[in-house]
């Protein structure tokens, strides 16, 4: 309905101006020209592309506006569920060779990353963050 209201106004806005300017340029018409007509013609074809113009971005941004308008609101985040890193990590560390070493390791991702990918090695799919994070030697940190 605002949509209608709002072309309306601007094609009676356009009906106006060129009946002024159309008006305006027959009382000279008689002592025009060639050139003054070609002109009088482009001016009239510029304004019209412009007003067109001007009615696509006014219809576009209402329907932007209602796209925008219909979407439901995004949910807000929810809290992540507290891991176990100990445990996580005991499982994760249990066949290594260097077990102190690992824990405190992969405590450190866990902490990051809250998972531990399931096993004693691999998965890592499980938990991306845990695979990318990497130490200063740009190796990866997380066993």
């Amino acid at each position: 309905e605002c949509l209608c209201s709002c072309y309306k106004y601007h094609l009676s806005l356009f009906s106006n101006f060129t009946s002024i300017v159309l008006s305006q340029l027959r009382i000279q018409s008689s002592q025009l020209s060639f050139i003054f007509v070609s002109k009088r013609m482009a001016f009239l074809k510029a304004f019209a592309a412009l007003l067109i113009a001007s009615l696509v971005l006014v219809h576009f941004t209402y329907a932007l506006q209602e796209v925008i308008n219909s979407k439901p609101p995004a949910p807000s985040p929810q809290p992540l569920k507290p891991i176990d890193c100990t445990g996580s990590c005991k499982t994760r560390c249990s066949k290594s060779s260097r077990q102190n070493l690992c824990n405190r390791a992969c405590g450190s991702c866990c902490r990051t990353c809250h998972c531990v990918p399931p096993g004693t090695s691999g998965n890592y799919e499980a938990c991306p963050c845990y695979f990318n994070l990497t130490t200063h030697n740009s190796t990866r940190k997380c066993p």
